[in-house]
């Protein structure tokens, strides 16, 4: 083999040599250019992501603030109804009083009269002596006035609607 022939072998070996690096160089650069486009895709999908947490997160606050305003109301409601309650106990009450003194007043008013039969308290009281249920001035379920006036039973009147009718 001559010296020319060598000297061509070996620029052919390296040409080669060239040729296998630059492709395996453009190979990895191409590999690597895909892996960044991969990356960067996956951060543009995470940012998206975090996007939609973040808008999740603020309804869920929103929802925790609604619930705890609907409480806070509900107990405002709870408050507001016990209140009126012992109102309405304490009217009750003050009914109760005046119905007892308006009691008392009917049967002090029996007692000096001398059509109505009375025991010695003041209670009407039928031919036999016995007591009669205590129904003067009482309104009853319907919303009538049921008077008696005598204790004999006569002079009974029923109020119906302003007007009065014998029972």
């Amino acid at each position: 083999m001559t010296t020319s022939t060598i000297i061509w072998i070996i620029v052919a070996v390296i040409v080669v040599i060239a040729i296998v690096a630059f492709v395996m160089t453009r190979g990895r650069g191409r590999r690597e250019e895909a892996q960044r486009g991969k990356a960067a895709e996956i951060r543009e999908e995470a940012a998206e992501h975090d996007q939609k947490l973040r808008e999740r997160e603020v309804d869920a606050t929103e929802a925790k603030a609604r619930s705890e305003l609907a409480r806070a109301e509900a107990e405002k409601r709870r408050l507001e109804a016990e209140r009126l309650e012992a109102e309405a106990r304490e009217h009750a009450g003050d009914a109760e009083a005046v119905r007892r003194e308006r009691d008392d007043r009917m049967r002090q008013a029996d007692l000096r009269d001398p059509d109505i039969r009375t025991d010695d308290e003041g209670y009407r009281v039928d031919e036999s002596g016995n007591r009669l249920p205590e129904s003067r001035g009482a309104r009853g379920l319907d919303g009538e006035y049921d008077v008696t006036d005598r204790g004999d039973g006569t002079g009974a009147h029923e109020e119906t609607g302003g007007t009065f009718r014998d029972r």
